[in-house]
């Protein structure tokens, strides 16, 4: 229960019946691979929150700005539920997991129309050399309270790498009708907390394989 607690504080969200069906809140993101010195050192991402999980988080912020300590303190904690959940980001290299650093390099809420964004770059603990890399990372909440996807292969930006050839990919899951069907039956008070795959089932891949 204490993720599904985590991702309730991290949106805001009061829901006043039990008509939702699963995953509750939406995510569309980008993502940028960041690259120096010859070697990957973090992902850059963009999260593009769904209109009505916008407008529960810019209601606690009513009329402050971005340069105000009303905001900031709102993306600081935004920023501190991602990073109890690891950024909700699984990083492979060569099949191994890679940890991430505890801290990321930086972090901003922004306004677009009617809908929030925010935006942070997560920072690799070891580098990895760009030179016959091969990476695999999924994005994704092991609840399926969230829905967290890529809206297509253009929401993949591909880091310049001098001298190598990258090529990133996005692979979608292969859900059944079934698994779909059970996810999506499930109503505000249930949370799949005793089985941590359901999120996983949902997640998209993304690889990236460099010359």
């Amino acid at each position: 229960m204490m993720k599904f607690n985590i991702l309730f504080l991290f949106f805001s969200l009061i829901f006043t019946t039990k008509s939702f069906a699963h995953p509750h809140s939406f995510i569309d993101m980008q993502v940028t691979p960041e690259i120096k010195e010859h070697q990957f050192v973090g992902l850059a991402f963009t999260w593009k929150m769904d209109p009505m999980t916008s407008a529960d988080i810019a209601y606690e912020l009513k009329n402050s700005k971005e340069d105000e300590p009303k905001w900031r303190a709102q993306a600081a904690a935004i920023m501190a539920n991602i990073l109890a959940q690891n950024y909700f980001t699984d990083f492979y290299s060569q099949g191994k997991k890679i940890a991430f650093q505890t801290l990321p390099s930086n972090y901003r809420l922004q306004r677009d129309g009617l809908q929030l964004i925010f935006s942070f770059t997560a920072q690799l603990k070891h580098p990895i050399p760009v030179a016959g890399a091969n990476i695999e990372f999924m994005t994704y909440d092991p609840t399926f309270f969230v829905s967290m996807t890529y809206p297509d292969q253009k929401a993949l930006h591909s880091a310049k790498a001098p001298q190598t050839q990258c090529k990133i990919t996005l692979h979608e899951p292969d859900v059944t009708d079934e698994l779909r069907f059970y996810a999506y039956s499930l109503d505000i008070d249930q949370s799949p907390e005793e089985d941590e795959t359901l999120g996983l089932q949902f997640a998209q891949k993304v690889k990236i394989q460099c010359q």
